[in-house]
């Protein structure tokens, strides 16, 4: 992994027209807040993203662990394509997806949710977002002294269903999530995308999470490029890196001017 340069984006995607631009939101268009509820893209990257969904070479889009209405929301940029789930939902520039188990899955997250917020309710800063396929249980704002037992509590809720194969658990930061076993993910859901309304572009993906590494993974497959937003010295399979949401707004900046 190579930090890049602000400069060298042009040099980067030059003549490589069409592009697909594909973003994660939590921490790559937005700053990691404390809670998801307060999450807001970060100053001027509405109107950059809207600049580049105008442009005819450019296929703009997100990507998000959070549910499709929640991101669709929060970017509220027209003419994007957004997925939510991990991909599990996409939709926009004429998509309209849904993997097809999505909604069996439901059930089982429904109740996992349940069962996860009577267990934590008396953890202080520990909350479960139920995001219809996926849930994720937040310890940001708990102090460390409860962290052992949230994920001892998380494990409790989740081991039976890893064990009968209905779901899995990713980790994030300070969050642990539980999915559904079906084999989707970002880097799928990008793959799905790029088909569909772009075959031949150029991708780029932007992404900071360990979530992010199955559409860094894609998207180098596609011949394209991954950038990891984050310190160095992290392991991850995308190619270039840049260090903070603030380093993307001005990437975005010098591919509106291309």
């Amino acid at each position: 992994m190579h930090d890049l340069n602000l400069d060298e984006i042009k040099s980067l995607v030059s003549g490589r027209e069409p592009i697909l631009l594909l973003l994660d939101f939590d921490g790559t268009l937005s700053e990691i807040a404390p809670r998801p509820e307060q999450a807001t893209l970060c100053p001027g990257n509405e109107m950059l993203l809207c600049q580049l969904a105008d442009r005819p070479e450019f296929v703009v889009g997100v990507i998000s662990g959070r549910s499709l209405q929640d991101v669709e929301a929060r970017v509220n940029v027209p003419g994007l394509v957004y997925a939510g789930n991990h991909g599990l939902e996409i939709r926009g520039l004429g998509l309209d997806y849904r993997h097809p188990d999505a909604d069996a899955a439901s059930r089982t997250i429904s109740q996992a949710s349940h069962d996860l917020e009577l267990r934590l309710a008396g953890v202080p800063g520990a909350f479960v977002e139920n995001k219809t396929y996926t849930l994720t249980t937040h310890f940001r704002q708990t102090p460390p002294y409860y962290h052992d037992q949230v994920v001892s509590t998380f494990d409790d809720i989740a081991h039976p269903l890893i064990q009968s194969g209905s779901c899995h658990v990713t980790e994030a930061k300070m969050a642990l999530e539980l999915r559904p076993s079906i084999d989707w993910n970002k880097g799928r859901a990008l793959t799905l995308i790029r088909s569909r309304l772009s075959p031949e572009s150029f991708p780029i993906y932007m992404g900071d999470d360990a979530t992010d590494e199955d559409a860094f993974g894609a998207v180098r497959s596609a011949g394209g490029v991954g950038i990891y937003v984050g310190p160095s010295g992290v392991s991850t399979c995308a190619t270039w890196r840049l260090s903070s949401p603030g380093e993307v707004s001005a990437a975005l900046v010098e591919l509106v001017t291309l």
